[in-house]
């Protein structure tokens, strides 16, 4: 339940509070297609594929049929671990930010995600950190796009978590690693700063909240 008389930070998940490793998830795909995605960009039909997944549109399994067009005989569960490859670590002093955080603000995540990237971090917060309440210890809110069918930067996934918020959105500072995010964001009333993954969140969140109107 959110506090009304405190503040709110929304956090993406991936490239904020868990790492990404886009290195290894291209240089896997490579090998299981042996297709040359050296650009380091998915090719447009997997992309389509994608966003109707991160809004949950799609099954895991037309998921991984969009990626067996380009190699029919590649195998469902080598597809599974190299989508999951995307995931990476979350290193402890991320948990005890929060842990400091939630003393001053509301928190919460706002994340384009999917079925399996999610279990994924679930299993991998409870092998690592026999962590199973991660959403309810750390957050008073989370938003999901393939749960709530909303993506960002679309404008409508900012209208709907200001609306279940229930608070001025004068009042929520949005942290994501993708410009175009933040600027959608900040055009429906939230302030915002674009997070560089090479950058540690713990070390710069102080000027994040310094340099915006949520002041800690």
């Amino acid at each position: 339940m959110l506090d009304k008389n405190k503040n709110t930070i929304i956090f993406d998940f991936g490239n904020v509070l868990i790492n990404l490793d886009f290195e290894r998830f291209f240089l896997m795909f490579e090998e299981i297609l042996n297709v040359d995605w050296s650009e380091r960009k998915l090719p447009q039909p997997i992309l389509n594929a994608v966003h109707k997944y991160d809004r949950g549109h799609i099954s895991d399994e037309f998921l991984i049929s969009a990626f067996q067009n380009y190699n029919s005989s590649a195998d469902p569960g080598d597809i599974k671990k190299a989508w999951n490859s995307l995931i990476g670590a979350m290193p402890p002093k991320r948990f005890e930010m929060l842990n400091n955080l939630s003393v001053d603000y509301n928190l919460c995540i706002l994340s384009n995600i999917n079925n399996l990237h999610l279990n994924n971090i679930i299993k991998y917060f409870k092998k690592e950190y026999r962590l199973l309440d991660f959403e309810d210890k750390y957050f008073d809110r989370v938003f999901y796009s393939h749960i709530i069918g909303k993506r960002k930067p679309d404008e409508e996934i900012y209208k709907y978590v200001t609306e279940e918020l229930e608070v001025d959105p004068n009042t929520i500072l949005f942290i994501d690693d993708l410009p175009e995010n933040i600027e959608a964001a900040k055009s429906n009333g939230w302030h915002g700063h674009v997070h560089n993954p090479n950058d540690e969140i713990v070390d710069k969140i102080d000027q994040y909240l310094k340099t915006s109107y949520v002041k800690r």
